[in-house]
């Protein structure tokens, strides 16, 4: 190909505009400075609140270091003002069955709550 017809193929091909890199200006610059500083505070403070918190949860802690009561592993542990303390497990019973299951369980604690061999003094001979 000729020098003449070379340049003319080259003028119909367009070109990718050259930039001059990243241009940012004052006020982009500044919001990345800022966010930088932000991010410097929020790690260097992030310690010593963190302690704080901790010193402030473990304040209301017990006195003697121990633990307040043994972890409940089953429900019959857990001693609710008003409850008897009687579960029934329901999973996998027809409606009959859990109102038979029910019915028991009150009839149980009925009896916990009230022995039949003790009297309430309340009568006369």
């Amino acid at each position: 190909m000729s020098r003449r017809r070379r340049q003319l193929v080259d003028d119909d091909v367009p070109r990718l505009p050259r930039g001059r890199g990243v241009t940012l200006n004052r006020m982009q610059l500044l919001r990345i400075v800022f966010t930088a500083i932000l991010l410097v505070v929020v790690l260097v403070l992030t310690k010593p609140c963190a302690r704080a918190t901790g010193k402030f949860v473990q304040s209301f802690d017990t006195p003697d270091g121990g633990s307040a009561a043994a972890p409940i592993t089953k429900p019959d542990q857990i001693d609710v003002p008003g409850s008897s303390g009687v579960y029934v497990d329901l999973k996998g019973l027809t409606p009959e069955q859990q109102k038979e299951a029910i019915e028991k369980a009150r009839k149980e604690a009925a009896e916990k709550l009230h022995p039949a061999g003790s009297g309430s003094g309340s009568a006369v001979p």
